[in-house]
């Protein structure tokens, strides 16, 4: 009679077996995670901004990459304002007001994005939640909450012009060179 094995050898062949093929071989099953979102395999990042680049990449994830049990985290970092500076000539007191006023534009631009984002979750019944953060360097941003999310794969938009992808100093570029898990860029061309 076999004695039963080890604790690490019945972990692998379980592990082996829930391939679900019924083989007993293959891949590992994929990790379930679970929250307040429900319960999902895979932590999807996609990058959302004002350009038509991040909505056809958005749209290309839900025809071709989506699946039911997926979690999508809609990824908004927004650069930062130009703001008016203020000379001594002028006087001491800063220009608040045209700041204020700026800012507010800026966040209304960017919880317009967000609801439209979300609209589009809302009717496709999407496992979702949006994330927005400021940084200096905006893809830093999309790494920082792709790693806080523990995220296995990022979508992003980028245009082609003439037929040839154009990196040089692209938010794309930087999440590509940097990132430790798969980036999907998707091509838009003008």
């Amino acid at each position: 009679m076999s004695s039963p094995p080890s604790t690490g050898e019945s972990r692998a062949r379980t592990l082996s077996q829930s391939s679900g093929d019924g083989s007993g071989y293959g891949v590992a099953a994929a990790r379930r995670r679970a929250s307040s979102f429900g319960s999902f395999t895979r932590v999807v990042v996609v990058a959302i901004d004002v350009t038509d680049h991040s909505r056809h990449a958005f749209e290309w994830y839900l025809a071709n990459v989506w699946k039911n049990d997926d979690l999508l985290v809609l990824v908004h970092c927004p650069e930062a304002p130009k703001l008016p500076t203020f000379s001594f000539k002028s006087g001491i007191s800063p220009p608040v007001d045209e700041w204020k006023k700026i800012l507010d534009e800026m966040n209304a631009r960017a919880r317009k994005l967000e609801e439209d984002f979300e609209g589009t979750c809302a009717i496709k019944k999407l496992k979702y939640k949006v994330r927005t953060e400021a940084m200096k360097n905006i893809g830093e941003g999309i790494l920082h909450i792709a790693e806080d999310e523990t995220a296995d794969l990022i979508v992003c938009g980028s245009k082609i012009m003439s037929g040839k992808y154009s990196s040089k100093g692209s938010t794309c570029d930087f999440i590509m060179r940097n990132s430790t898990i798969p980036v999907v860029v998707v091509p838009t061309r003008y």
